[in-house]
């Protein structure tokens, strides 16, 4: 996977990096569902590689990112969407404007992750749709920084995510639609890539049924059923 100091998604040259990159955008963009007349956030969008999957497809996108060198990357890239260089625990927008949401590997990174989803319900409309994805079931490494001495967690995540962790961080009015647990070792495999998507899931489904497999990401497709 790529860790918070990799090289740019659109830099990639790993094979099996950029396998792994690419189903995950496919699966979050059948999830998102983006329809014509959608405004989309994407809250800690990087450089915008996933906004480029539906970036055609809707009215509005906006990514929010606290990096202004990854948002200056993601204009170039994806130069139509809007993006705003803010902290995903004060997001500046209007309540209730965005009809779907994108959270995509950005809770395992932050102190507090339920300060970021209370952002994100502000500003997320009736019926909305969030999408969160997040390592699955990680073990935290703590290395000892070669500058300054101090334990740092590798990759700079913070938290394990699993099913039940994700609900406790919820609102209590959202409901899961769909969930997918994605990219084993195998089916990330380059040999996979030509796969179309319906066809590389069959493949990722099996290779979850091996022993002691454990899938990369867990992405959630939940509903927001009500006003909180």
């Amino acid at each position: 996977m790529l860790g918070t100091n990799s090289q740019s998604t659109w830099d990639v040259t790993n094979q099996i990096l950029l396998h792994e990159q690419r189903r995950r955008a496919e699966i979050t963009r059948f999830l998102l569902s983006p329809q014509s007349n959608d405004a989309i956030l994407d809250v800690g969008c990087s450089n915008g590689y996933h906004i480029s999957y539906f970036e055609n497809l809707v009215c509005q996108v906006v990514g929010v990112d606290i990096s202004k060198r990854k948002l200056k990357k993601a204009k170039r890239s994806v130069p139509k969407s809007d993006f705003i260089c803010a902290n995903s625990s004060n997001l500046p927008f209007k309540p209730r404007i965005f009809d779907k949401i994108l959270c995509l590997e950005l809770l395992e990174h932050l102190e507090h992750p339920s300060k970021t989803i209370n952002e994100i319900d502000l500003s997320l409309k009736k019926k909305g749709i969030l999408v969160i994805s997040v390592p699955y079931r990680e073990q935290i490494i703590w290395e000892r920084c070669v500058h300054c001495g101090k334990l740092t967690p590798l990759y700079g995540h913070l938290h394990s995510f699993d099913e039940q962790r994700i609900s406790k961080i919820l609102p209590p009015n959202y409901n899961l639609l769909r969930r997918e647990l994605i990219c084993t070792p195998l089916s990330s495999y380059h040999l996979f890539a030509f796969l179309p998507t319906r066809l590389w899931k069959i493949v990722n489904t099996i290779s979850r049924s091996l022993p002691g497999v454990r899938p990369y990401w867990i992405i959630s497709k939940v509903e927001k059923t009500a006003y909180s």
